[in-house]
């Protein structure tokens, strides 16, 4: 299982967390780094994937874009059984 943070650290600009996850997961080339391409690629992941958000952390570096990032992870897990979130 693979497990990926997501706190102020790994992603402390909007761009650096779509890299991250990008990275992490091996999103397709067409991955946009918006909201909407994350929830798409997140309900596609075939393997079993674990991420904890630190969300205090990220609403430091992103403001309110953290609780809209957590919003699709939790959206994105409801549709996958494969993707597992975790915010703390």
């Amino acid at each position: 299982m693979k497990v990926v943070t997501l706190d102020g650290t790994t992603a402390p600009t909007k761009e650096a967390l779509h890299q991250h996850l990008a990275r992490e997961l091996a999103f397709p080339d067409w991955y946009g780094g918006n909201l909407d391409a994350l929830f798409d690629c997140l309900t596609a992941v075939s393997e079993e994937v674990t991420i904890t958000l630190d969300e205090a952390a990220l609403t430091e570096s992103l403001g309110s874009y953290a609780q809209r990032v957590g919003k699709v992870l939790t959206r994105a897990a409801e549709k996958n059984p494969n993707l597992q979130i975790i915010i703390q």
